[in-house]
C-alpha cells in the first residue's frame, strides 16, 4: 500500500520520501529483470530461432563401390563409392547391419538418372541429397549427418 502511496505522490508532483524513492528502484529493476528474462524465453523457445546448433561430423563408414547401370538407352556403366558420415559420437556398428538397404537405394537411384544428370554437379548433389534421405530414412536423424560420394566413374 505504502508503494502506491509513494506513487501517487510522484504522480502529484510531490516529493517521495527516500524509502518510497528506493522502493521505485526496487519495482522497476524488478520489472526490467522480468521483462529481460521473458524475451529470452520468447526468443529461445517460441520463436524456434534459439534451436540448438547442427550436431558436428563424426566416424565416416566407407562403402564398397557398386558398378551398375544408368537409366539411359545406350548401356552406360556407372560405378559409384558412397560413405555414411555418422553423427558424433555414434558407434559405426549400428549402421553395419543395414548397409544393404542403402546399397539398395544407390542402384535404384543411379538406374533412375542419365550419365549427363550424374556427371553435372546439381545431378551428384541431387544424387547425395537422395541417399542422405534414405539413409536417415534407415537409420534417423540422430545417426546420419549425411552421404558423401567418393567414387563415381562413368563409362
Amino acid at each position: 500500500m505504502s508503494a502506491i502511496v509513494d506513487e501517487v505522490e510522484l504522480i502529484a508532483g510531490d516529493e517521495p520520501s527516500a524509502g518510497g524513492r528506493r522502493k521505485l528502484v526496487v519495482l522497476l529493476a524488478l520489472a526490467a529483470l522480468l521483462l529481460l528474462a521473458g524475451g529470452g524465453v520468447w526468443y529461445f523457445l517460441l520463436d524456434g530461432e534459439g534451436e540448438p546448433p547442427e550436431p558436428e561430423d563424426g566416424e565416416i563408414v566407407s562403402l564398397e563401390p557398386l558398378t551398375t547401370t544408368t537409366g539411359e538407352e545406350a548401356l552406360r556403366h556407372a560405378r559409384v563409392g558412397i560413405a555414411i558420415v555418422l553423427v558424433d559420437g555414434q558407434d559405426p556398428a549400428v549402421v553395419e547391419p543395414s548397409i544393404p538397404l542403402l546399397q539398395d537405394a544407390l542402384l535404384r537411384e543411379v538406374a533412375g538418372m542419365s550419365a549427363d544428370q550424374l556427371r553435372s554437379v546439381e545431378g551428384s548433389e541431387q544424387l547425395r541429397l537422395r541417399l542422405t534421405a534414405h539413409a536417415r530414412d534407415i537409420w534417423g536423424e540422430d545417426v546420419v549427418r549425411r552421404v558423401v560420394l567418393v567414387e563415381l566413374l562413368l563409362q
